[in-house]
């Protein structure tokens, strides 16, 4: 020991050299144990995935700034390296604080919870579970596929509420218009239809509109809402050389496909019975 110090300090290359050296195999043990770690505690690939191609961003950054300390002759104040340092981890780690701060805004202003509907990105889904850095959603088909259920697990990272708009279909007013669209040829008795149509339609959905009325004034506490007539209605135009009905009515998002199949079944019905009433 006594012969190796003194070679070192006449020659400061190899010195620094074999110091470096011995930093990168310490170095490259430490990110295999890093590794190991995350793939033990996490379970998500996509999450497992990018949290490692962040860290290994953020030692490279670290062993960078290593090296350039050790090879460097100029003694630059501590502030700076600590500087290029923090410089390097927000980089590398961006997206994990971006998903913190997220975390910060659902929190704080509650733009959805756990068991609501949302929709993202156009993606679809019931929230399931908030995590740190993502949350996860059940997945559910499009409103023209009947919103339901695909079976798929969906974890969408935190600050896409940074990236793109949110709706929450659960939210405030807590029921969603759906429409139904009827087409009757020219000649058929439009107004008997129309008549029939709206009794269906209250039958189904005129009591939900009571229930609307409060959830109107205890929303209108939080937002400006503009809301007056709540009740189910019938539209009649014509379009493309039919006649188009549309039956517009309150529902709650998760029932909208069950109250669907319950009007469009005495539909079928009705026009099964009338002569007069012909579907185009």
């Amino acid at each position: 020991m006594q012969e190796i110090i003194p070679y070192f300090s006449e020659n400061p290359i190899i010195y620094k050299l074999v110091l470096s050296f011995i930093i990168l195999l310490t170095y490259i043990y430490l990110i295999r144990i890093s590794n190991k770690l995350l793939f033990k505690t996490i379970k998500d690939n996509s999450l497992y995935y990018t949290t490692r191609k962040r860290l290994y961003y953020l030692h490279s950054i670290i062993i960078l700034v290593i090296l350039v300390l050790i090879w460097s002759e100029s003694r630059l104040d501590l502030t700076i390296y600590v500087g290029f340092i923090s410089a390097g981890i927000a980089i590398a780690l961006r997206e994990i604080f971006t998903n913190i701060v997220a975390l910060l805004i659902i929190v704080i202003q509650n733009p959805f919870e756990v068991g609501d509907r949302v929709i993202v990105n156009d993606r679809a889904g019931d929230v399931i579970d908030q995590k740190i850095f993502h949350f996860v959603v059940m997945e559910v088909t499009t409103k023209t596929e009947g919103a339901q259920s695909t079976g798929k697990i969906i974890h969408i990272p935190n600050n896409y509420i940074f990236l793109h708009p949110i709706a929450n279909a659960n939210k405030g007013f807590a029921y969603i218009w759906n429409e139904i669209e009827i087409r009757l040829t020219l000649d058929s008795e439009w107004e008997d239809a129309k008549a029939q149509f709206e009794t269906i339609l209250n039958k189904h959905a005129q009591h939900i509109t009571v229930e609307a009325q409060e959830k109107v004034l205890e929303a209108s506490k939080k937002y400006l809402l503009h809301y007056q007539d709540l009740s189910p209605i019938v539209y009649v135009t014509v379009k493309d050389g039919f006649i188009k009905l549309t039956m517009r009515y309150l529902t709650e998002p998760r029932k909208a496909r069950i109250t669907e199949d319950s009007i469009w079944q005495e539909i079928l019905l009705y026009t099964k019975e009338s002569k007069g009433i012909k579907l185009a």
